[in-house]
Parts: C-alpha cells; sequence; structure tokens
C-alpha cells in the first residue's frame, strides 16, 4: 500500500513538469526589473530641466517688478512732428500745454510721465518747464490728442514771456514779484534802465505800475544769468476803466459773475457783478451780444453797466 503511494506520487509529477519554463520565467522577472527602471526614471530628467515658461504674462511681471495697474503703456508708432513756440499756459493738474506757435494761433498738447524734458540740453523735469519758455516740442497724435513726445527748454539764447499780476516791486533792487496762476511761488525779474514798460500800448515808466496790476512780461537772461524783464505791458491797473465788446460766454448769476468774448483782443474777460443790481443783471443770457463798461479792482473786472445790444440766437 505504502509502495503504491510512493509510486503514485512520484510518477505524477513526472508527468506534468517540463524543464524550459524555468528559463522562460526567468527571462519575464528580467524585463519586468527593466520596464520597472525605466518608468521609475524617465521622469525626472525633464523635470529638472523645464526651462521657465515666458508666455506667462504673470510670471513677466513678476520677473519684471512691474505693475500693469501703474505703468502706462508704450507710446504708439506715430508720426513725429516738430513744433516750436512759447508756453502759453501749464496744467499740472490735467497735464495739458497751452502752447503758442511761432507762426501764430494757440494749440493744446497733452503731456505725462513719458515725456522726456530737457533743459539747454541735459535731462530736466516738469519743474523746469514754465511759461513763457521757448521750447520745441516733438508732438505726435496718441488716440484723439497731440502729444508730447519730447520737449526741449530753450533758455540760453532765448527770450521768454510770463502773464500774471505784479505782487511788489523792491526800488533797491529792482526786482519785480509777479504771480502766475499756475505757479505758487513768485517769478522774480530784474528791472533794467532798459526795459521798456507801456500802459494801453502807450510808453510809461516803472513807476506807473501799480502792486495788482495784470501784466504780460518779455524776459531774458542777463549778463550775469538773472533773469532780467525786456519788456513790461500793463494790461490794467487797480482803477483802470475798460469797455468790453462781444457775446457773453457764460453767465452764472448766484456767484455774480459773466464771461464776455472781446472782440478787440479775442481774449475772454471774466466779469464781477457785485457792484449792479439785481434788475441789471436778470436778463442776461449766454449767447447775447453785449457792452460791458467795467473797472479792475486789483482782484477782478467789476461790470459798472450792462448793455444787450442783441440777445442769443436761438437754436434752429
Amino acid at each position: 500500500m505504502r509502495g503504491d503511494l510512493l509510486l503514485a506520487i512520484d510518477i505524477q509529477p513526472h508527468a506534468e513538469f517540463k524543464p524550459m519554463r524555468f528559463p522562460a520565467i526567468l527571462a519575464l522577472c528580467l524585463l519586468c526589473t527593466l520596464g520597472y527602471a525605466q518608468e521609475t526614471s524617465t521622469p525626472s530628467q525633464p523635470a529638472a530641466q523645464k526651462p521657465p515658461d515666458k508666455s506667462n504674462p504673470q510670471a513677466e511681471r513678476e520677473r519684471s517688478g512691474s505693475d500693469t495697474l501703474l505703468d502706462l503703456p508704450a507710446l504708439p508708432e506715430s508720426k513725429v512732428t516738430l513744433i516750436g513756440g512759447t508756453v502759453a499756459k501749464l496744467d499740472p493738474v490735467r497735464d495739458r500745454m497751452a502752447l503758442r506757435p511761432f507762426g501764430g494761433g494757440q494749440m493744446e498738447i497733452a503731456f505725462d510721465m513719458r515725456t522726456k524734458i530737457y533743459r539747454d540740453g541735459a535731462v530736466a523735469g516738469m519743474r523746469d518747464l514754465r511759461p513763457g519758455n521757448r521750447v520745441y516740442v516733438d508732438t505726435m497724435l496718441n488716440g484723439d490728442q497731440v502729444f508730447a513726445k519730447t520737449i526741449r527748454i530753450d533758455t540760453r539764447t532765448s527770450t521768454g514771456e510770463a502773464r500774471g499780476q505784479v505782487v511788489s516791486y523792491n526800488w533797491n533792487g529792482g526786482i519785480l514779484s509777479l504771480k502766475e496762476r499756475v505757479s505758487p511761488q513768485p517769478f522774480k525779474l530784474h528791472v533794467t534802465p532798459q526795459t521798456a514798460v507801456t500802459i494801453a500800448h502807450h510808453p510809461a515808466s516803472v513807476t506807473d505800475i501799480q502792486p495788482g496790476a495784470i501784466v504780460i512780461i518779455s524776459f531774458a537772461p542777463g549778463a550775469t544769468g538773472v533773469v532780467e524783464a525786456r519788456q513790461i505791458d500793463v494790461l490794467a491797473n487797480p482803477g483802470q476803466s475798460f469797455t468790453f465788446v462781444g457775446k457773453i460766454t457764460f453767465v452764472d448769476l448766484h456767484a455774480n459773475r459773466i464771461a464776455i468774448a472781446n472782440q478787440s483782443d479775442k481774449e475772454t474777460y471774466d466779469l464781477g457783478l457785485d457792484s449792479l443790481l439785481e434788475s441789471r443783471t436778470r436778463g442776461l443770457r449766454q449767447g447775447a451780444q453785449a457792452t460791458v463798461q467795467a473797472v479792475f479792482d486789483g482782484k477782478q473786472y467789476q461790470a459798472r453797466k450792462i448793455e444787450l445790444t442783441s440777445p442769443p440766437t436761438q437754436p434752429k
């Protein structure tokens, strides 16, 4: 019985055993080992060598330190035109400059921190730009605005022009202080014996200029570098009477103010109505033609008499 069992056990495995199966299993194990090694080592190489994505705008801003909320866009590639003239007005709040070209007329030019400014060839800033400066401006169209790409201030050989109100005059030093609308600090000029003075286009003397007078002064650097007044035109002395003829362009009866476009000099004047009775101002309308007699009181023009010559034009 025992011999039969051993015989059965010995014969049954030999019937199913195949000597070639072990090398096949060994080869399969080797293939699996190689495949695992390739799978684990392959992704590590490109991860270490991956360059930064330069097309990512956020990454570019972080690397450059720029801020799109503060940085202005680059100026467009537009045709540049050179214009020379004298600065008539400056508006630092709106970033605007009124320029009187040498050929005549007046134009408005915009500027901002992208505008490059030079003074006598050296790099300068907006604080160096003031009314009356002789400038050469490289202008271009930026949208619907005339924009100053470059402003070159010429002070070495040129004259300038300043308009404002006389604050004081120092007789000992011959220094006249002028208050301009665009500058909180008085502009000081040296008045010399050669300085020409006119009042209402008639020759006058510097002694005829009263504090509070509205003047236009042509100036230039003197021999010692001090700004000298070459010509002083007195537009209005306190107490001086004027007659304005033209169209009323603005009416504010609550503030007792009107504005009139004077025909003779093409200037617009603000007039106070404080000295007029309400019955004399009730019919004032924007667009009406008027003749106004006024007196300059040292602060503003005060209307003394208003005569309407034609009613405002009615729109069709």
